[in-house]
């Protein structure tokens, strides 16, 4: 199958690619500045700006058979503080990508990486189904059910097959600590360099962490699947920044310190899926505990050496 993936040198980018590749999948993949992370001779990079309004999509979308829409530019800090841009480059920039699909005769399949943890906003319900109110608290939140919107509009009047994954907190080895995003990864980081970890509020903040493997069965398990429409993909358990540090320093055998501030307007207190439909349309159940992820993303941080 010939596969194009957007933001393909992101976190979740680079462990899906992998698995593409290792399934014998023909896959183009999208970057935009960065120098490819990998070569492989079923693996076609494209540069991509989705931002640039003369970016014409028709030609890398050609001939594919299915889409991951992966890329995305701002985390929720950002996007808060500046909401136009947010959304010119993802709102417009994913709009530029969905219109090169309007006109083809039978388009592709096209599987979007959204958010569970701000679509939903704060929880009535808890788990929280597909069908609970959309209430979104921050830009990065309007941003994404925004493109969900259209990409339903498309289903609706063209017969667009696509699927929105409205994704938990995604973890695990990899994930880069440049950017203020992914707590696990920036809590292991700063522990195994003995510096105070910087939590936002109380510590009560709740979260349904997906560790990167599970989150890449789920992409795999959509893209293959016959579902349309939104679907959740979390594990279902909540976990508070808290429980983070205390699995962290349990792993350590030491205290970890801590570098307390005033929670954030856009953070939701608790953030927990229920993804009882993507197990019954897919199949997909997560496999891997937090203790065990963090384990894992101990593991590598360790690996990297002081420089990681």
């Amino acid at each position: 199958m010939k596969v194009l993936v957007t933001g393909a040198t992101g976190f979740l980018g680079q462990a899906l690619v992998s698995r593409l590749l290792e399934a014998d999948h023909d896959v183009i993949a999208s970057l935009h500045r960065h120098v490819p992370p990998q070569q492989h001779p079923s693996l076609h990079w494209r540069k991509l700006d989705l931002s640039d309004p003369h970016s014409d999509c028709s030609e890398l979308v050609a001939g594919v058979a299915l889409i991951y829409h992966l890329a995305w530019s701002k985390v929720p800090s950002e996007a808060d503080r500046e909401l136009a841009e947010d959304a010119r480059v993802n709102i417009v920039g994913s709009l530029r990508l969905i219109e090169a699909l309007r006109s083809m005769a039978r388009p592709p399949h096209i599987v979007f990486a959204s958010s569970g943890g701000t679509v939903y906003g704060v929880l009535s319900q808890i788990p929280a189904p597909e069908d609970h109110p959309l209430r979104p608290i921050s830009a990065h939140g309007v941003s994404k059910r925004a493109v969900e919107a259209y990409l339903e509009m498309m289903s609706r009047e063209r017969g667009l097959q696509a699927v929105s994954l409205r994704m938990g907190n995604v973890y695990g080895p990899g994930q880069g600590i440049e950017r203020p995003f992914g707590a696990v990864a920036h809590f292991a980081h700063m522990a195994l360099a003995g510096k105070p970890i910087r939590i936002f509020g109380d510590g009560s903040t709740t979260r349904d962490y997906l560790y990167i493997d599970d989150a890449v069965d789920a992409l795999i398990c959509a893209g293959l699947g016959s579902g349309q429409g939104n679907y959740n993909v979390g594990t279902g358990i909540g976990h508070s920044l808290s429980d983070i540090v205390a699995i962290i320093a349990t792993h350590l055998g030491r205290d970890v310190p801590l570098d307390r501030h005033p929670s954030r307007a856009f953070d939701v207190p608790v953030s927990i899926l229920d993804a009882s439909r993507a197990r019954r349309t897919f199949g997909w159940v997560p496999q891997v505990r937090l203790e065990d992820g963090i384990a894992k993303t101990l593991h590598h941080l360790q690996g990297l050496g002081p420089g990681s």
